[in-house]
Order: structure tokens, then C-alpha cells, then sequence
């Protein structure tokens, strides 16, 4: 099941792992300076907090994608089913 307020869990995980006081879920990943290493511990970081394993190549995920774009994807997803290779 998935937890009503996913968005706030991201944001909050974002801010420790890139040691900030604040992040605005509006903002594209690219500006808050994640890189491939990053994206890849996002990606880690969501199939626990969205609470399945969400096939990489099912999302839209670049630099000028914001937290709240990943949430929504991750939400849709895991609601499908995860959108897992089979």
C-alpha cells in the first residue's frame, strides 16, 4: 500500500543524502546535482518508499525531472503493479 504522503519521504530522503536544510520538490533533479550514482540510489530509495520494485526503463527520468515528477511516476507504477520486466 501506498503511503498518502510519498512526496514528503522523497523530498526528506533527497535532503539527508545531499545534505541540505531544504529542497523544493519543484525543482529539476539536474539543479539539486545529482548525478548517474545519485539517480541510481533515487531510483533504490523509491522501490522502498513506493514499496515495489519498479523497472528503471518504465520511468521518465532525466535532468529536468523534479521530485514531484518522479513521485507521481512511482505512485502510477506501483499502482499498476510496478511496472517490473516479467
Amino acid at each position: 500500500m501506498i503511503d498518502k504522503d510519498t512526496l514528503s519521504q522523497l523530498t526528506d530522503h533527497v535532503m539527508k543524502t545531499m545534505e541540505r536544510d531544504t529542497i523544493d520538490p519543484d525543482v529539476a533533479i539536474g539543479e539539486l546535482g545529482f548525478d548517474s550514482m545519485r539517480v541510481v540510489e533515487l531510483i533504490m530509495i523509491c522501490d522502498q518508499i513506493y514499496g515495489t520494485a519498479i523497472d528503471p526503463e518504465a520511468i521518465d527520468l532525466n535532468q529536468y525531472t523534479t521530485l514531484r515528477d518522479i513521485d507521481s511516476q512511482f505512485r502510477a507504477l506501483a499502482l499498476q503493479g510496478g511496472g517490473q520486466k516479467r
